[in-house]
């Protein structure tokens, strides 16, 4: 069998239609997972009653459960769900009718989320309490001391983690096609069906995620370059 590469160069072009619905998997859940995973680990960071705990089960569970599982969870539960409250309150939008994007979305946002998270917090807890305390001794509230002094040493430190976080996103996002939602991998595959060519079409799909997962690596170096100014001291 020969490897034939003008079919490869075919399912990249495929594979390159589809790049965007792949982007859309993973920055979205990636933006959103930041905001939440903030909160996720201020809350662990200063171990608020109950929400500490169940954050911590959250995470313990998110981490210990395969990604295709999730998804294919998330998807029974949506459409179950859904399908209880459409008969009760006499919906028009049937199950059926739901876009598939939204709950691939929504699987990898719960997983990403807590991967950020974990990447927020180690950083968090990686600033000498000392910081912590010059903050409050010159007056600052707990917020103040956040934002001035342990926020701008801690994000050089974050940056590299959440850069993996979003490559396993980019990564994880392949795994929608147990929903039938069609990506840069499953359009890579599509011609391969007709042709049995799928080794050409999995190292073209290979390809074109290892150009976006560079390119997230060296915007991530460039950024951490930036901040590299607040990794001895604090900003007041």
């Amino acid at each position: 069998m020969q490897f034939d590469i003008n079919f490869m160069f075919t399912a990249i072009k495929e594979s390159i239609k589809y790049t965007p619905v792949t982007l859309i998997l993973a920055f979205v859940p990636f933006i959103a997972g930041i905001f939440f995973g903030s909160i996720i680990a201020l809350v662990r960071l200063y171990k608020i009653r109950v929400f500490d705990r169940v954050f911590q089960v959250y995470i313990v569970i998110t981490k210990g459960v395969p990604v295709m599982l999730q998804i294919l969870i998330v998807y029974y539960f949506v459409f179950q769900t859904y399908k209880g409250v459409a008969e009760k309150f006499h919906l028009s939008l049937q199950a059926k009718e739901i876009e598939l994007i939204y709950i691939a979305l929504l699987a990898l946002f719960i997983y990403g989320t807590a991967g950020i998270s974990e990447s927020i917090r180690g950083a968090l807890i990686s600033i000498n309490k000392g910081q912590y305390e010059s903050g409050y001794s010159v007056g600052m509230t707990r917020s103040q001391t956040l934002r001035r002094i342990i926020i701008p040493q801690a994000l050089p430190i974050a940056v590299p983690m959440l850069c993996s976080n979003l490559i396993g996103l980019v990564k994880s996002s392949s795994l929608v096609l147990m929903i039938s939602v069609v990506d840069l991998m499953n359009a890579a595959l599509i011609p391969a069906n007709t042709s049995y060519k799928y080794l050409e079409a999995y190292v073209a799909a290979a390809i074109v995620y290892w150009i976006i997962n560079i390119g997230i690596e060296k915007t991530s170096l460039l950024i951490e370059s930036r901040l590299s100014v607040y990794r001895k001291e604090g900003v007041l």
